[in-house]
């Protein structure tokens, strides 16, 4: 009788699948987590941007004359990397005394349907 030898060193077809699977599970996982870098840079980004509409709209309204400060809106289009965004601004003009209003400027904008918004605050005096 003849004693016949197997090669057991080769991979079988069942632990290949396994081996597969195992590997798209993990690079699915690292696909949401870059997914989901990418959109927090993009609403950092965007925050940022915010801040600097905000603080341009400020200083703007400030050096006018204090009788021509009036409340108002417009859209901005900004690029932030290959993006196009549009940021609403809004300000408003209350008056607190007869020699001094307070402004506050709203800056908003949306991502994945979801609205953000910064504002700031400024007084300014008659002088």
């Amino acid at each position: 009788m003849q004693i016949v030898k197997h090669n057991n060193k080769a991979f079988t077809l069942v632990e290949m699948l396994v081996a597969i699977t195992i590997l798209t599970i993990g690079m699915l996982a690292a696909l949401e987590g870059l997914v989901l870098y990418m959109q927090q840079n993009l609403n950092s980004l965007s925050r940022d941007e915010s801040v600097r509409i905000a603080e341009q709209k400020m200083n703007e309204l400030r050096n006018l004359s204090y009788t021509s400060i009036t409340s108002g809106s417009s859209t901005i289009k900004r690029k932030i990397k290959r993006f196009e965004k549009n940021f609403t601004v809004a300000w408003t003009v209350t008056n607190l005394s007869s020699n001094s209003v307070s402004i506050e400027v709203t800056v908003k904008w949306t991502i994945l349907n979801k609205e953000w918004s910064h504002a700031v605050r400024s007084i300014v005096s008659r002088g």
